[in-house]
């Protein structure tokens, strides 16, 4: 039983060390806005279920400085926007990236 366990441990260490390395590669593309916004929303869903499981990974860092970067992004395609509609629209996705920035921010300040 003893050998079993001794054996896991560089395993364990193994997979955070490599999932770490994984997820802080995710996280910068995210904040730099790499992909199209389908992709960035399926990185961003992944790393919202690894944030609890993996506290360690400062992950909740990582979505908050996402959902900011993402709304300067959308900042800068509101003061192209000709049509009030699309500026509507831009206006309410930037509003949503903030909430969500100001909510990861709430979390970790009450840490």
């Amino acid at each position: 039983m003893m050998r079993r366990m001794a054996a896991a441990e560089p395993v364990k260490e193994q997979r955070q060390h490599i999932l770490s390395g994984v997820v802080d590669a995710l996280l910068k593309d995210l904040k730099q806005g790499t992909g199209d916004r389908d992709r960035r929303r399926q990185v961003e869903e992944w790393m919202r279920s690894l944030a609890e499981k993996y506290p360690e990974f400062k992950i909740e860092i990582g979505l908050r400085d996402y959902y900011l970067a993402e709304a300067e992004r959308l900042r800068s395609d509101f003061e192209k926007a000709q049509d009030l509609t699309e500026k509507l629209s831009l206006g309410r996705n930037i509003e949503a990236f903030l909430d969500r920035a100001a909510e990861y921010d709430r979390r970790l300040a009450e840490r």
